[in-house]
């Protein structure tokens, strides 16, 4: 069995502190089923780093992609067009 979690988020809001761009990548498996790292999970994370980050008069742009799985080479292949316009990807 497979258990996730989400790093806290002030943690997150930290490490990214620095960057304008970044690329939130989720996974569509484990941490989907998880609700640690989805589609829906990357949604939800953008949108409280964007307001954090407003409210910080630090704003940032955030893009999201999800991949069937992050674990398995061939599907990253999906990231190779888009990873260059970020300075940064969360995973």
């Amino acid at each position: 069995m497979i258990v996730a979690k989400r790093k806290p988020f002030e943690e997150l809001k930290t490490r990214l502190k620095d960057y304008k761009t970044v690329l939130n990548v989720g996974c569509g498996t484990c941490v989907a089923v998880c609700l640690a790292g989805g589609e829906k999970e990357v949604d939800v994370l953008n949108a409280e780093l964007d307001m954090a980050r407003k409210l910080d008069d630090n704003p940032i742009e955030l893009g999201a992609k999800t991949v069937e799985r992050q674990c398995d080479m061939e599907y990253l292949e999906a990231l190779d067009d888009i990873v260059g316009d970020y300075d940064a990807i969360l995973s």
